[in-house]
């Protein structure tokens, strides 16, 4: 059963809310020295040090986001402290923070989906009022930061953001209220493959599916996308992304924190889309090489 969150009874803290002063950075890489630093660490986190012995050690640390990801791997508080990038406290939280390949990409996904996410709200605006759908959402970081940007009113643009989970929607509705845009977002839990019983009434033209695909299998994500394709408006866009391992982190992240990716090539993901009905309009990939970005229309009617 889908519910809609109310505003937080506690005021807004903006110390914890962090917000881009623009979406212009340069996109991150890797310097020579991190590239020879990750190739010589890898083999010793992936396969020789005991994961017991790597998960003490890790603890012994001081960072936020090393005590936020043996919490709940991938959750989107950990994101938020990548996306925020305070200065390291120690050694171990500047190689979480700064050298490691996923979380310079992460910051490349953010950014890039924003400004895509800019470039389409822009594009559905001339046919009048927008309607965009979060999925997965979390306290809807790209969204609300696209949204903002653009300095539209309610009734120009709405954001319905939906997730299984709502412990993300207080920060979210708290991050809106700092934006000035709470009148243009709403908060849904729920599970978007029943998404016509969720929001039943909702056509979407602009649907963001970032950070949850890569923990679907294919049939799991063939039945989302059935659902999604199944709601939206013709000519509507979705934009989506795979996940691969060029710098080969993946063992140690299973190894110490569980967490485990499907992987997807750009090319995998617009297989899966086209199976559905969507035709791919666009795909770039971020500088790490780790997320290939994918824009995708639901054709219209002829």
């Amino acid at each position: 059963m889908a519910h809609t969150t109310t505003a937080p009874e506690t005021e807004t803290d903006a110390t914890a809310i962090w917000l881009p002063e623009d979406l212009q950075q340069p996109l991150e890489t890797m310097s020579r020295g991190q590239q020879i630093g990750n190739w010589l660490l890898n083999p010793c986190k992936n396969y020789l040090i005991p994961a017991n012995w790597l998960k003490a050690f890790l603890k012994t640390s001081q960072s936020e986001l090393l005590a936020e990801t043996f919490r709940r791997p991938g959750g989107w508080r950990a994101m938020e402290i990548l996306y925020r990038k305070d200065a390291p406290v120690d050694l171990l939280d500047r190689q979480a923070l700064l050298d490691n390949p996923i979380s310079r990409a992460s910051r490349n996904r953010l950014q890039t989906v924003t400004q895509i996410l800019i470039d389409l709200i822009q594009a559905c605006h001339s046919d009048g009022p927008v309607i965009l759908m979060g999925v997965g959402a979390g306290p809807g970081r790209h969204v609300q930061t696209a949204i903002s940007r653009l300095q539209l009113s309610a009734a120009e643009v709405h954001a319905h953001l939906i997730d299984l989970d709502d412990d993300a929607f207080e920060y979210g509705q708290q991050l809106a209220e700092q934006l000035g845009i709470s009148d243009c977002i709403s908060f849904l839990q729920g599970d978007a493959r029943e998404i016509q019983e969720v929001l039943p009434d909702v056509k979407p033209n602009i649907v963001k599916l970032i950070g949850l695909i890569e923990y679907l299998n294919d049939q799991q994500l063939h039945e989302l996308l059935t659902a999604l394709h199944t709601v939206m408006v013709p000519g509507g866009y979705l934009v989506t992304h795979g996940i691969l391992d060029p710098w080969n982190g993946a063992p140690s992240l299973k190894r110490i924190f569980g967490l485990q990716h499907t992987r997807r090539s750009g090319e995998d993901v617009r297989q899966i889309l086209e199976t559905v009905g969507f035709q791919v309009t666009d795909q770039v990939i971020e500088p790490m090489g780790i997320y290939p970005i994918v824009t995708a229309v639901k054709p219209a009617v002829d």
